[in-house]
C-alpha cells in the first residue's frame, strides 16, 4: 500500500491508526506546532510594524532576515540542545544567528544545567584574550527564587590551568563539593539553569579557539524523546522568537536618550537592579555603553574611546541595525578593539562611523547606512569613561 499523507490517516499497510497510536500525541503536538508558527508570524508582525526604525529597503529585509534567523538560533537551542542530563556545550551565536548586539570579537557558547546535577568542564583554554563563564537563570522562563539573571560570574583564567591551558573544572551544587571546595570548582546556585562563555578575541581569525566539553558526572539513561516533551519546547521556541524580536524594539526605542552619545553601565548593576529580563543576564565583568547614531547626508561619527586610567583588558566597538545585529562583519569593517584599532597620539582612540570611506583610518562601514545602534563593551576595567562622539563632514576627515 501507498503510504501518503491521506493514506496514513487511513492506515498504512492495512493498519489502522487507532492500532498505531492514539490521536493524543497528535494533537499535542499540532497545537505544538501551531503556536510556533504563530510566534514566527507574531515577529514578523513586529518588524512590518515596528515604529522609528529606519525603513531603507536594506533596513526592512535584514528585519525579515532577522526573524528567520530568530527562529533557526531558537530551533537549535531549546529543540536539539535543551538536555541537561545530556548536556552538549554548542555554538549559540555566530555569523548567520545573531542575538542582542552580537560581539564580533566574540565566540559564543552556551550549555543548559540543571542545577541538582554535577558536571565537569574539561579541555584546552584556548588564546582569547577573555573566557567568561556566565551562569543564571532560564532566560525567558521569568524569576527563579525571587531573580532572574546572572547568579555566578568567572572566567577562566581564575582557575588553575595545565601548563598548555589544561582546563578541569567541577562544577556541582555547593552540598556535594569537597569541604573545602577545590580551586578548580564552581557552586551551582539554585535556580542557574543554563551557562554562556563569551570567549573574546582580540583577532577571532587568528587566534586560537578553546576547545572545551562539559560532561554530566554519573551515569544516565540515552534520551528518548516524548511527544509532550517536544511540544513544550516548540511551544517555548515560538515564544522565544516573539520576546526576543519585542525585546530588540525595546531596547532600540531606548536609544532615542542617546543621540550620537552613549549612555549605559556595568554589566554587575544591570545584574543587581534587575530591571528587566535580558540586561539582568549581564556579563557582570563587563561595562556596556551603547547608543544610536544618526546621521546626515555627507556626515560622519566621530567616536572617541578614552583610554582609562585604570587597567583593563579589552575594549570593542560594535554597529549593529535597529534589530540589533551585528552589521555583516564577514565582508568590510564593523568592529574595532583596543588591539585592532589605531592609537592617537594622546593615547586616546578616534573611531569613525561613516557611510562611505573617510580617508582615515578605523573606518566602521555601515554600507551607507545613515543610522544604526553602537556599543562599546569593555572586559574588566573598573569604572571606564564614557565614549565621546562628535558628527563632522564626511570632506573635512583626513585633511
Amino acid at each position: 500500500m501507498r503510504c501518503d499523507h491521506q493514506s496514513f490517516k487511513r492506515g498504512c499497510r492495512g493498519v489502522s491508526v487507532a492500532q498505531m497510536t492514539s490521536d493524543a500525541p497528535f494533537d499535542r503536538l499540532d497545537a505544538a506546532a501551531r503556536g510556533w508558527i504563530a510566534g514566527q508570524q507574531a515577529a514578523f508582525d513586529l518588524v512590518r510594524a515596528a515604529d522609528g526604525v529606519p525603513r531603507t529597503d536594506t533596513d526592512v529585509a535584514e528585519g525579515y532576515r532577522w526573524v528567520t534567523r530568530l527562529s533557526s538560533l531558537a530551533q537549535n537551542w531549546f529543540l536539539e540542545n535543551a538536555d541537561p542530563l545530556h548536556p552538549r556545550l554548542f555554538l549559540l551565536q555566530d555569523e548567520y544567528r545573531k542575538l542582542l548586539v552580537d560581539n564580533p570579537d566574540v565566540r559564543y557558547l552556551f550549555a543548559v544545567l540543571d542545577d541538582q546535577q554535577t558536571y565537569r568542564l574539561s579541555g584546552t583554554r584556548g588564546e582569547a584574550a577573555y573566557v567568561g563563564l556566565t551562569f543564571g537563570t532560564p532566560i525567558g522562563k521569568g524569576e527563579v527564587g525571587g531573580r532572574t539573571g546572572t547568579l555566578t560570574q568567572v572566567h577562566l583564567d581564575q582557575f588553575e590551568l595545565g601548563p598548555n591551558g589544561e582546563v578541569d573544572i567541577l562544577i556541582a551544587p555547593a552540598k556535594d563539593l569537597p569541604d573545602p571546595a577545590p580551586v578548580n570548582s564552581i557552586a551551582l546556585v539554585p535556580g542557574t539553569a543554563q551557562v554562556a562563555f563569551r570567549e573574546t578575541f582580540f583577532d577571532k581569525e587568528h587566534e586560537e579557539p578553546a576547545r572545551l566539553r562539559l560532561d554530566l558526572v554519573g551515569d544516565v539513561a540515552p534520551p528518548v524523546l516524548r511527544p509532550a516533551e517536544l511540544a513544550e519546547r516548540l511551544e517555548f521556541a515560538g515564544l522565544f522568537v516573539q520576546f526576543v524580536a519585542a525585546t530588540a524594539l525595546n531596547m532600540w526605542g531606548d536609544t532615542a536618550e542617546n543621540i550620537n552619545t552613549f549612555g549605559g553601565t556595568d554589566g554587575s548593576v544591570h545584574v543587581e537592579a534587575q530591571d528587566d529580563e535580558v540586561r539582568s543576564h549581564s556579563d557582570a565583568e563587563m561595562t556596556y555603553h551603547g547608543g544610536r547614531f544618526v546621521l546626515g547626508d555627507g556626515e560622519a561619527l566621530v567616536v572617541t574611546v578614552h583610554n582609562p586610567s585604570t587597567d583593563f583588558l579589552y575594549w570593542g566597538l560594535t554597529t549593529a541595525s535597529p534589530w540589533m545585529e551585528s552589521y555583516d562583519y564577514r565582508y568590510q569593517t564593523t568592529n574595532l578593539n583596543n588591539r585592532s584599532a589605531e592609537t592617537s597620539a594622546d593615547g586616546d582612540w578616534r573611531l569613525v562611523i561613516s557611510p562611505t570611506d573617510p580617508g582615515v583610518a578605523n573606518w566602521l562601514d555601515t554600507s551607507g547606512r545613515r543610522e544604526g545602534y553602537m556599543l562599546v563593551r569593555w572586559v574588566l576595567a573598573d569604572g571606564p569613561p564614557h565614549p565621546s562622539a562628535e558628527v563632522v563632514r564626511i570632506d573635512s576627515l583626513g585633511r
